[in-house]
């Protein structure tokens, strides 16, 4: 006698929805490039999952989906790399972009199918100096941007 027993096999995919608008002063920051990142524990690297380019309005807005392996021991972070007002108040070389990190709260890791939930950021207006802003310069690891 054969007998025979199916298990459903289905992986837990969970997602990261986020969306926003780039502002330098009052116009559109276009070109800004940003990033979705995990990030993790001094043991586990950080990971880029994403990334993307503001359109010409400044708006972006990125999903992330996962099924290797769980999310919930991340912190999800959108990181902005850009030029708004470099030369202006921060004085700082042409070759060297800005770059904010704004987390993103872990309740916004859902379970794949919850399509319509997204972390709204809203708008963003970038021209002045953001909590734990650094400059990265390509010749040069990143450093704080002075006050």
């Amino acid at each position: 006698m054969l007998l025979l027993f199916s298990y459903p096999v289905s992986a837990s995919i969970q997602s990261i929805r986020v969306r926003g608008k780039l502002l330098c002063g009052q116009e559109p920051l276009i070109g800004a490039e940003v990033n979705l990142w995990l990030l993790r524990t001094p043991s586990r690297p950080d990971k880029e999952v994403a990334t993307m380019e503001s359109d010409d309005d400044g708006f972006f807005q990125m999903t992330y989906h996962q099924s290797d392996e769980s999310l919930s021991s991340t912190q999800p972070a959108v990181r902005i790399y850009h030029r708004c007002n470099i030369l202006g108040i921060f004085k700082i070389s042409r070759r060297c972009l800005r770059e904010s990190t704004h987390n993103i709260p872990t309740s916004y890791i859902l379970n794949y199918g919850m399509v319509d939930h997204w972390y709204e950021m809203g708008s963003l207006n970038l021209e002045s100096k953001q909590p734990f802003e650094q400059m990265y310069c390509p010749a040069n690891s990143m450093r704080p941007i002075g006050d």
